[in-house]
């Protein structure tokens, strides 16, 4: 070793000491990355005792290029793996890769991306379906794309008041749409937003709710303020009476409100009768932007793919592109990561001599640059058929090789 250690010193100059520095530094760095690869799969196989140790080592394996088509790092992916296993799905790592979709293609946190997913799942009971999900972030994505509201935001304002809207019958397009034209219109907050329009929904459903400060008399006063405006709550169908649907009161209302003046009571009473404020603010947002909220319907219709086409720009970027080369050379340093390995690169640096003596003698020291991709080309190759977990040895090797 000693002999190589000075050859390749003779060889590269000057430049040996920094290529050495970058090596042992940039596995440093991947060992640090595969340590917490193995704390990730440890975690999971708490969370998911039927995980089988083939399914863990493919998971891990997956994961480098999975994380790579997102910009994202493969500790990332198995971090919403294992987000989406403790929330009991048995799809985990489809819902994970949704989940890096859409933080790579609108810069959401992984805890929101997951929030925003969980929450669009319970509320509209789609069973973890990847597909429907998709489609969900998809047409929030292109909502976002053309206007001034941001995926963050819908997510805020879908975990707060999705079941909700759900159960009154508000389907998902209409209750991301209303979101994002309030949120437009006010540039107030998605939670806020998002409980405004939970408030104006329990109005138009006429029910009480302590939380939201909304009693009978309340809702008496807001039904009251509807059919001044000629709008009623309910209907009649085939002699059965029942409370009709809220967007639906939504749309008459819009009508009505874009003839009235800006003095009209009726306007004013309407607003009071939703409790006023941020409540009044959301409500008015709407009903003055109704076209806003039919526009982005359209939108939501036509997102397919759309999440994927950011998703790809984010990757491409510097920090995605970086972090699709760091992946590269973990995935790189654990296929040499076992002690069987490690032989297995001792042996091929032994056999790198005679060739870098053969280099050496005939071109001297103007082979740097060839001989320098050589030796990474040789990092890479040797041990490639190997994929174990990383272990100290690996980097006890290399100081071995390059200072014994």
């Amino acid at each position: 070793m000693e002999i190589i250690y000075a050859l390749l010193k003779q060889a590269l100059g000057k430049h040996f000491s920094g290529l050495t520095e970058i090596i042992i530094s940039n596995i440093t760095d991947a060992i640090s990355e595969l340590k917490d690869i193995d704390t990730r799969l440890t975690e999971l196989r708490k969370i998911n005792n039927s995980l089988s140790r083939s399914e863990l080592k493919d998971l891990a394996s997956n994961s480098f290029d999975i994380a790579g088509k997102y910009g994202k790092k493969a500790t990332d992916y198995l971090l919403a793996v294992q987000e989406a296993s403790r929330a009991g799905y048995d799809n985990a790592a489809g819902i994970a890769e949704l989940s890096l979709a859409a933080q790579s293609a609108s810069e959401m946190t992984s805890e929101l991306a997951n929030q925003y997913i969980i929450a669009a799942d319970n509320a509209y009971k789609l069973g973890g379906s990847v597909e429907k999900l998709t489609e969900i972030l998809d047409g929030s994505n292109n909502i976002s794309n053309h206007n001034s509201v941001n995926m963050a935001d819908l997510a805020e304002g879908m975990s707060v008041v999705g079941e909700q809207a759900a159960s009154m019958g508000v389907e998902v397009n209409e209750t991301t749409a209303a979101l994002g034209t309030m949120i437009e219109t006010t540039q107030l907050s998605g939670s806020e937003i998002a409980a405004a329009f939970e408030t104006i929904l329990l109005n138009i459903r006429q029910i009480t709710d302590d939380d939201a400060c909304i009693d009978t008399e309340g809702l008496e006063r807001y039904k009251k303020a509807c059919e001044a405006l000629n709008v009623s709550l309910k209907e009649t169908k085939n002699g059965i009476t029942t409370l009709r649907a809220p967007m639906d009161v939504i749309k008459e209302l819009a009508d009505a409100y874009a003839n009235l003046g800006s003095h009209d009571k009726r306007k004013a009473d309407l607003l009071d009768s939703v409790g006023g404020g941020i409540n009044a603010d959301a409500l008015n947002a709407i009903l003055e932007n109704y076209d806003t909220y039919e526009k982005m319907l359209n939108e939501y219709a036509q997102g397919a793919g759309s999440m994927a086409a950011e998703a790809e720009k984010a990757a491409n970027s510097w920090e995605g592109s970086l972090n699709r080369l760091s992946n590269t050379w973990t995935d790189t340093v654990e296929n040499v990561a076992d002690s069987d390995a490690v032989i297995t690169m001792i042996n091929g640096f032994n056999g790198l001599l005679s060739v870098i003596n053969n280099i050496t003698e005939a071109i001297g020291p103007l082979g740097t640059i060839g001989l320098g991709a050589g030796l990474f080309a040789g990092f890479n190759n040797i041990g490639k058929t190997y994929k174990h977990t990383v272990s100290n040895h690996l980097f006890n090797c290399f100081e071995y090789a390059l200072h014994a």
